[in-house]
């Protein structure tokens, strides 16, 4: 009979007469400096002929536990281009990239039926999952206690008034309301009070959490609110160009514009300039995200940023710990939203 065939390090092993370990350490980042250089670079020649290709959650898998993460998003051909889930599905790669797990990006079927059905299906695949996809309504956040394998929310897909405590699943997010207050007193600090606010839609509960932030903010600085002094619309820099423009159209022009998001402040600038408007000279403006685009504009956008990085680590630590405990209990938290201060905003000129 023959023998059993070899295949991976053991073949390596055999062919260059070492020991499975040092095949091991050479090819682990973390021990490769334990075998002499030469060694390493003749096994690493090896396993390329070979095109070996070792299962980075190994370890996982010898424990029972499969280690992929799902992460699931919009299904949106466009969805890769947006300040948020561009910088989200890029720090869940770079939270997994030196750890035993490996993360699987999922789209949303457009016929996907129920939403504890879309989790099954895709949590077929994976230990856990991390939900980032399409607001949920409040019957289906209620649905989700039906789901019991580890999941994470992003709390920006729950319905603006639903109680986030009673969520039978982790909630993670950023503190959009702190990060809005900050924002509206800094513009008070510069000496603005004709401040105008363009905002996103009220449904969303990461700009319904914006809105009562700058408005909370002004007030604690001693600004009034005042109706026409809000434009509301969509998330994008349309909404931020004709907000521009309804603002610019005043007998007493604002100081100032607070914009909900990054898209938003963008598409004011634009207008501004294209008006002969010199920002932050006869305008000063300020956005919520920062992502890339945000030092690439001129001037560069004064904004409120998003911990994306974190957050993105934090979900990946959290699900893990998950896994490894069913019994963890359910973990509802914040992280800080941190004002960066650039070139769209100057104390007000008399």
């Amino acid at each position: 009979m023959e023998g059993k065939k070899l295949s991976g390090i053991r073949l390596m092993a055999q062919e260059l007469g070492v020991s499975i370990a040092t095949i091991s350490r050479a090819l682990n980042p973390d021990t490769s400096h334990l075998v002499k250089e030469a060694r390493r670079s003749e096994i690493l020649e090896l396993a390329d002929k070979m095109r070996y290709r070792p299962n980075p959650g190994a370890r996982l898998i010898q424990k029972g536990i499969n280690p992929t993460i799902g992460v699931l998003i919009p299904g949106q051909e466009d969805v890769f281009f947006s300040e948020f889930y561009g910088r989200f599905t890029g720090g869940m790669i770079q939270a997994t990239k030196d750890s035993d797990w490996e993360v699987r990006i999922n789209a949303l079927k457009g016929d996907a039926g129920s939403i504890v059905d879309e989790l099954r299906r895709v949590g077929l695949g994976s230990s856990g999952l991390i939900y980032a996809g399409l607001p949920l309504t409040a019957d289906e956040v209620n649905s989700l206690s039906n789901y019991h394998s580890p999941l994470i929310l992003m709390s920006s897909v729950l319905p603006a008034s639903y109680p986030r405590e009673t969520v039978k699943c982790h909630v993670l997010g950023v503190d959009n309301y702190s990060g809005a207050v900050a924002a509206a007193k800094y513009i008070a600090e510069l000496g603005h009070q004709h401040i105008g606010l363009i905002l996103g839609p009220d449904e969303s509960r990461d700009f319904s959490e914006r809105s009562r932030g700058y408005a909370h903010g002004l007030q604690a600085a001693g600004i009034e609110v005042r109706e026409e002094m809000v434009y509301k619309g969509s998330y994008d820099q349309e909404t931020g160009r004709a907000g521009c423009e309804h603002f610019l159209s005043m007998k007493q022009v604002p100081t100032a514009l607070i914009c909900a998001s990054d898209n938003i402040a963008f598409g004011a600038l634009d207008f501004a300039k294209d008006r002969g408007v010199s920002c932050p000279k006869d305008i000063s403006i300020i956005g919520f995200d920062d992502g890339p685009w945000a030092v690439a504009c001129s001037p560069k956008l004064t904004t409120i940023r998003q911990p994306l990085g974190t957050l993105t680590r934090r979900a990946v630590e959290l699900l893990a710990l998950s896994v490894d405990d069913p019994s963890l209990a359910y973990v509802h938290d914040d992280l800080e939203a941190v004002l960066n201060i650039r070139e769209s905003t100057s104390v007000l000129s008399s």
